[in-house]
């Protein structure tokens, strides 16, 4: 069956990559997909947004702070974050969690600030091992490129974007799938992908799309903010 992954935890359901809606994932019994970043200090962190303002309200970027300036922060939405907000988790934290969670699957996404720093992402890479259904995603294909350099074993799925080379899709060797957003569910796009022999997941999906409950056979899996109503969805189908 193909797996689901709740985006940045259930993030439908709870304010993103917090504990309450990584909880929520694994109450839907979802994989969990989470973006990391790089403070100052080079720790990696469980964040979307690079520029803080969105998430903590404070105008700075999280390569600006470290770790104990950040932890100092809260996130959360809006003015609700000051009473409700909880500080940032690290990865090892998150990783930690997960484990004994049991949560499923995770898809781990590597963002901008671990462009510059490429023993970075050989230290996420590391403290991943062990883990029972893990893979690196990104938009960023050199990180890729650093992931498989790594660990050729591990799993690697490129964002891709309508701008990505679906000439000739081969040029992301490192890449052992893709990941496409819903807006991408065309003939030209799907058709490139499976002429590479390569899977795909599809994320932005929350359970209404026609496509859901029958995919093409290289579809691996959903990302969305709602598992719950994709997971009926893909029940229709079976």
């Amino acid at each position: 069956m193909r797996k689901v992954y709740a985006h940045r935890g259930a993030s439908g359901y709870a304010f993103e990559n917090t504990l309450k809606a990584f909880e929520k994932a694994v109450e839907f019994e979802a994989g969990i997909e989470t973006d990391l970043q790089l403070t100052k200090d080079g720790v990696p962190v469980i964040i979307h947004d690079a520029d803080l303002y969105r998430v903590t309200g404070l105008r700075k970027f999280i390569t600006e702070l470290t770790l104990d300036e950040l932890r100092a922060l809260k996130v959360g939405r809006n003015r609700w974050k000051r009473v409700f907000g909880k500080p940032v988790m690290t990865y090892r934290e998150f990783f930690e969690w997960a484990y004994e969670a049991g949560c499923p699957a995770l898809n781990i996404e590597l963002k901008e600030t671990f462009l510059d720093h490429p023993t970075a992402v050989e230290q996420v890479v590391m403290a991943s091992k062990g883990y029972p259904d893990l893979h690196f995603s990104s938009f960023h294909y050199p990180l890729l490129m650093r992931v498989k350099q790594t660990d050729p074993g591990i799993e690697t799925a490129l964002i891709v974007t309508r701008k990505s080379r679906w000439d000739n899709l081969r040029v992301y060797a490192s890449s052992d799938g893709f990941h496409i957003h819903k807006r991408l569910w065309s003939g030209k796009y799907l058709g490139a992908i499976e002429r590479e022999g390569k899977f795909a997941r599809v994320y932005g999906v929350d359970g209404t799309e026609p496509f859901i409950p029958k995919p093409e056979p290289f579809i691996r899996g959903w990302i969305t903010d709602f598992p719950g109503t994709v997971i009926e969805a893909m029940q229709k189908g079976s």
